[in-house]
């Protein structure tokens, strides 16, 4: 099972399970995604930061010339949000397509329930590995 199969499947499984319509998986789905790949970016900006000397001068002076000196928080707001609808407006017409989750629930369908039920782990291993890779990154620059 691939990666986007278990990401598909189970959330339309899991939605229909429950007695809804399970194309609203797409959406969620989708939503998983964008904040995967956004996890994925700061992760290897922490990584830059951490461990390329200058990196993080270099990329501090960048953001003020940019932004002048606002606050981490008000560059946040700026940033995530339009990359966030950014990235899931490009997942809905590539990846997340209706025709691309269509083919990744029907495959997913055609497991057996066990490895169905298995779905869910291989989604979220690499979302908290990603995120424990930030939060020890984050914490160790204090």
């Amino acid at each position: 099972m691939s990666f986007l199969e278990a990401l598909y499947g189970s959330q339309y499984y899991e939605i229909q399970k429950q007695g809804k319509d399970g194309n609203k998986g797409r959406t969620s789905a989708n939503f998983f995604l964008a904040a995967l790949i956004i996890l994925i970016f700061i992760a290897v900006l922490m990584i830059g930061v951490s461990f390329v000397p200058g990196f993080n001068e270099s990329l501090t002076k960048s953001i003020r010339n940019v932004f002048g000196y606002s606050s981490g928080r008000s560059i946040g707001k700026l940033l995530a949000l339009p990359l966030f609808i950014l990235l899931y407006f490009i997942l809905s017409l590539s990846v997340g397509s209706k025709e691309n989750f269509k083919i990744k629930t029907e495959a997913f369908m055609q497991y057996p329930d066990e490895v169905k039920k298995k779905a869910n782990a291989k989604l979220l291993i690499p979302f908290f590995v990603l995120l424990a890779i930030v939060g020890v990154l984050a914490f160790s620059k204090l």
